[in-house]
């Protein structure tokens, strides 16, 4: 636990029997299926934050059955080889969390997301090397320069906490959707598509390189369509008649990513 700290007095962290404690006494239980809740009442900004866990199972169902492996293979090439410690931000259900811990079996990783739900999912399948943690991205547990790599896929957070817990001379991988991502699935449900904005170094960043990924996705009629339909946003905006179309015949699509990565400048 020698990364993490209180969420509340931010003291170091250390283990006792029933979990994790600081030397104010703030004391976190280990969950049952051995995670840890690092996140107080007053961070929350609703009663279940994050995703639901409908949408979570969905995204590991998906996930699972490697639609996106060639994206977790183009994350593992950006990370060094001597990287020692891991912060992923917005782990969810942990496919990418988990994917890292194989590649670097002896490094300390550190799986965060608000969404209970999602981190409950992940620790069912830990890695030895892998501690999960619900806590917020804009309040991070985490000790001052203690990071290698932070990877965000997906997900908010604050600049100034990347900033903080990023050692001098880490990286900051940031994932997001390039132009073409799910081109054909949004097609069914906006007039005009807009294409996602270029994106920027965080502040207190600067660009070390950027790629784009794009490969085809061919999802079969069935469980895995639907899966993707209720991981994304999108199957809210569709109506049930074109989801069930959509399920039915399956989808020949384009996966699109932008890979940036950053260092604090």
């Amino acid at each position: 636990m020698k990364y993490l700290i209180c969420p509340l007095c931010a003291e170091s962290l250390s283990i006792n029997t029933q979990g994790i404690s600081c030397s104010n006494r703030h004391q976190y239980d280990r969950a049952k299926e051995g995670y840890f809740n690092l996140l107080p009442v007053q961070h929350k900004n609703s009663r279940e934050p994050g995703d639901a866990k409908q949408q979570l199972q969905a995204r590991r169902d998906f996930l699972q059955a490697e639609f996106f492996s060639p994206l977790l293979q183009a994350l593992l090439q950006l990370i060094p080889a001597e990287a020692e410690s891991f912060l992923d931000i917005g782990c969810g259900e942990g496919y990418f969390t988990k994917g890292i811990s194989d590649a670097f079996s002896g490094a300390d990783l550190y799986g965060l997301d608000i969404a209970k739900a999602g981190v409950r999912l992940a620790a069912k399948q830990t890695n030895h090397n892998i501690t999960y943690i619900v806590a917020s991205s804009y309040t991070l547990p985490v000790a001052n320069s203690s990071m290698d790599i932070i990877t965000r896929i997906y997900a908010p957070s604050k600049d100034e906490e990347l900033a903080r817990v990023l050692k001098p001379q880490g990286k900051l991988i940031i994932i997001t959707p390039g132009e073409n991502h799910l081109l054909a699935l949004r097609n069914y449900i906006y007039q005009e598509l807009r294409p996602h904005p270029k994106p920027q170094p965080p502040a207190g960043f600067i660009e070390f390189s950027q790629q784009q990924l794009t490969f085809a996705l061919n999802v079969p009629p069935g469980e895995h369509t639907n899966a993707l339909l209720q991981m994304t946003p999108f199957a809210w905006r569709l109506q049930p008649a074109m989801c069930e179309q959509i399920i039915a015949n399956g989808l020949k699509d384009t996966a699109d990513f932008q890979l940036s990565v950053y260092q604090l400048a």
